[in-house]
C-alpha cells in the first residue's frame, strides 16, 4: 500500500508507526472505522482526521484505542495507546466492569446498583469499551448451570410488599411501550435511574420469600430494559453489562424463562453487530457466538416456554445459523419455530406480550432471504409489514429495511431504492441505534451488488442519512 509523504513533526511516534506498518492516512482512517464497527463503536474518522492526528491533535476517545488496535494488527505486536503519541484515557484502571457474576441475589443487586449508579454519574461511563461477543460466554455458561438461590427473604430494613412489586412491574411495562414507540435514546436515562432507585430500595429493604423472588424478577426485567435501551443508544458494551446482570438475577430468582429471554436477546444483539460489521470474518465470529447463546436460551427454557416465546427462541437460533450461512440448520430451526408458535398453550408472559404473527413472519422472512430463498423471504416480510399494528413504529421501520435487503437479493434495485427512502423517512423520527445498525447492514449488502445507477442513488441516500443521524441516536461525543 502506498505511503503519503509526511513532514515529521506534531506526532512523530504515530508517523513512525504508520511508516512501519505501511499505512497511508486514508488506509488508517478506513481501518479505524472498520475496527470500531466490528465492536459496535461508530466513529467518523476520515483522511482529514488522520492528518490532524499526525499533526499532533488528540482525537476523542475511543479513537486512540482503535488506532492502537489497528496498528497492533498490522505490526503483529501489541501497540499501546501511549506508543501512538496519545494520552491513554482508558477506563480499564477502574476495577469495576459490570460483568462480575455474584453468587447471591444480594450480591447481584449490589452489582446492578453500582453499575447503574456509575452510569448516572459518569456520562461517558464505559464509552471507550468495545462490544465483545465472547464476553457473553461466561454468563451463558453460568446460566445453564446456576441453581436458584436457596432463600430470597431479607429481615432488616424498610418493608417491601406485593403492592410494591406490582407497581415496579407496571412501570417497567410503561417503559417498554415508550421504547417501542420512540426508541432507546429517549427512554434510556429514565430506565437507568429507575433501576438504580429500585436496586437501592431492595438492597436496603426487608421482604418475605415470595416477595423477594418476585421483586428480583421485576428488577431483572428493568435491568434487561436498561441493556436494551443502552444498545439502542449505541452503547453496546454498556448494554452487555446490563444484560449479564439481568440474566444473573433471573436465574438466582428461579425465573428460567426470563433468563432464557436475556440469553436470546444477547444472541440478537450479537447478530445485529455481526451484520453491521460488513466483514465476513467478523460476521462468522459473531454468528458462532450468537448460535451458542440462542441454544443456551433453549436449554435454560428446557421445554417450558409458551408458544410465542418458544417460537422466538427458535427464531433466534435460525437467524444466528443464517448469519453463519448454515441453510440446513436455519431451516430446521425455522420449522421448529413455526410448530412451536402453532401449538396450543397458555397465556404469554406479560413481558412477552408484543410478539405475534407479524414478528414471527419477519424473523422467518429474514432467515429465508439470507439462506437462498429471497422471494419467499420477501413475501413473508411484506406480510409482516402489512400486519404490524400502527403503534409498532420501530418494528415497521426495521421491517422496511429488511424488505429492501430482500429486494436487493432479487435484483429489484429500483424497488429497493424506493423502499429504502420510505424506511429512512420513518427512521428519522426515531431514536434507535439498533435501527441505524440495520441501515448500515443494508448498505453493506448493496455494495455487494455492483454499480447499478439505482444502487448508487441508494448508497448516496444512506450515506447522507447516516451522516445526519450518526450522533442523534447516541449519547456519546463526536469522534475525530
Amino acid at each position: 500500500m502506498g505511503r503519503e509523504e509526511r513532514i515529521v513533526g506534531g506526532n512523530p511516534a504515530l508517523h513512525a508507526l504508520l511508516d512501519e506498518a505501511g499505512l497511508s492516512n486514508a488506509a488508517l482512517a478506513r481501518t479505524v472505522v472498520v475496527a470500531g464497527a466490528e465492536t459496535g463503536i461508530h466513529v467518523g474518522t476520515n483522511t482529514t482526521s488522520a492528518k490532524r492526528m499526525l499533526d499532533g491533535s488528540q482525537p476523542r476517545w475511543p479513537v486512540p484505542k482503535l488506532v492502537a488496535r489497528v496498528l497492533s494488527r498490522h505490526l503483529n505486536r501489541e501497540v499501546a495507546v501511549t506508543e501512538c503519541g496519545f494520552v491513554d484515557r482508558d477506563l480499564s484502571t477502574d476495577t469495576f466492569n459490570g460483568f462480575g457474576c455474584a453468587t447471591t441475589i444480594d450480591g447481584t443487586i449490589a452489582t446492578v446498583a453500582e453499575l447503574s449508579g456509575r452510569d448516572i454519574k459518569r456520562r461517558n461511563f464505559l464509552l471507550g469499551s468495545a462490544f465483545t461477543a465472547a464476553a457473553f460466554a461466561e454468563p451463558a455458561l453460568l446460566a445453564v448451570t446456576m441453581p436458584p438461590e436457596a432463600s430470597a427473604a431479607k429481615a432488616a430494613g424498610q418493608r417491601i410488599g406485593a403492592a410494591d412489586v406490582e407497581v415496579t412491574l407496571n412501570i417497567v411495562r410503561q417503559f417498554e411501550q415508550l421504547h417501542r414507540r420512540f426508541g432507546g435514546g429517549v427512554v434510556r436515562p429514565r430506565i437507568v435511574r429507575f433501576v438504580h432507585q429500585q436496586t437501592q430500595a431492595m438492597r436496603d429493604g426487608s421482604y418475605g420469600e415470595r416477595v423477594g423472588r418476585e421483586l428480583s424478577r421485576a428488577i431483572s426485567q428493568a435491568t434487561w430494559l436498561a441493556g436494551l435501551t443502552s444498545v439502542d443508544s449505541g452503547r453496546h458494551a454498556l448494554g452487555q453489562r446490563y444484560y449479564t446482570q439481568a440474566l444473573n438475577l433471573a436465574k438466582q430468582a428461579g425465573d428460567n424463562l426470563y433468563a432464557a429471554n436475556a440469553l436470546a436477546e444477547m444472541s440478537r444483539v450479537t447478530i445485529d453487530v455481526g451484520n453491521a460489521a460488513g466483514d465476513r470474518k467478523t460476521t462468522q465470529h459473531h454468528g458462532q457466538h450468537a448460535t451458542a447463546l440462542a441454544r443456551s436460551a433453549l436449554q435454560v427454557a428446557n421445554g417450558s416456554a409458551t408458544p410465542a416465546f418458544g417460537a422466538w427462541l427458535y427464531a433466534m437460533e435460525a437467524r444466528s445459523l443464517a448469519l453463519l450461512g448454515d441453510a440446513r440448520g436455519a431451516t430446521e430451526s425455522m420449522d421448529n419455530a413455526q410448530r412451536t408458535f402453532d401449538r396450543p398453550g397458555g397465556a404469554e408472559p406479560d413481558w412477552f406480550g408484543f410478539y405475534g404473527d407479524p414478528d414471527l413472519l419477519a424473523d422467518i422472512g429474514q432467515c429465508m432471504r439470507d439462506t437462498g430463498r429471497p422471494q419467499q423471504g420477501l413475501a413473508l416480510l411484506e406480510r409482516a409489514a402489512e400486519s404490524l399494528p400502527a403503534h409498532r413504529i420501530t418494528a415497521r421501520a426495521k421491517t422496511q429495511v429488511h424488505i429492501a435487503a430482500a429486494q436487493l437479493e432479487l435484483g429489484e434495485f429500483e424497488a429497493a431504492e424506493t423502499t429504502t427512502a420510505t424506511a429512512l423517512t420513518a427512521i428519522g423520527e426515531l431514536s434507535s441505534n439498533r435501527t441505524i445498525d440495520r441501515v448500515k447492514a443494508l448498505q453493506h449488502r448493496a455494495h455487494q451488488h455492483g454499480q447499478h445507477p439505482r444502487l448508487r442513488d441508494m448508497d448516496e441516500r444512506i450515506t447522507g442519512f447516516l451522516a445526519g443521524n450518526s450522533r442523534s441516536t447516541r449519547d456519546e461525543p463526536t469522534s475525530t
